[in-house]
């Protein structure tokens, strides 16, 4: 595995976050609260989701202690529900916080692989979402996307203009 598949994967997921960041820019108070339709997701559960799965697989790939509260799992991990309660959640600032730190150490984490661990494959029951440690880096990018993709439609359907093209 060359410099080039870990450069690329790396582009992938900075091109998501730099898109998420920036359908994020101008949604304050209620609108970070917005569905599109009833229990679909809004933007304050996409960005606490993105921070959990960061420090999903910071720990569960990575070996490394998670450092989201445990609580958070059950607001934002896979299965969890988002409520329209701004009282259910903590505060916006906080996990906005939580999802640039997460992402750093993501990042980091991946950088301070050397070309075989990027090669080196996942346990099976992981290989439908990423076979190897470089293929999860497009994986991660791929949800990222996904969920980029929930934003613009909330945004279209608070009648905000688009960000990106």
């Amino acid at each position: 595995m060359s410099n080039l598949a870990l450069e690329s994967g790396l582009a992938a997921l900075e091109l998501a976050r730099r898109s998420t960041l920036a359908f994020l820019e101008d949604l304050s108070g209620d609108k970070l609260f917005h569905q599109t339709a009833p229990g679909t997701n809004h933007a304050v559960w996409i960005m606490g989701h993105l921070g959990v799965t960061d420090d999903f697989f910071l720990s569960s790939v990575g070996g490394q202690e998670p450092k989201c509260p445990q609580e958070w799992n059950k607001m934002f991990g896979m299965g969890s529900q988002p409520t329209t309660n701004p009282k259910d959640y903590p505060p916006p600032s906080k996990i906005r916080d939580n999802l640039n730190d997460r992402r750093r150490e993501l990042i980091a984490w991946f950088k301070s692989m050397d070309a075989d661990k990027l090669a080196s494959p996942l346990p099976k029951e992981w290989h439908e979402f990423a076979p190897t440690h470089a293929a999860l880096i497009c994986s991660v990018a791929w949800h990222e996307g996904l969920h980029a993709g929930q934003l613009t439609l909330i945004r279209r359907s608070l009648g905000l203009s688009p960000k990106l093209g």
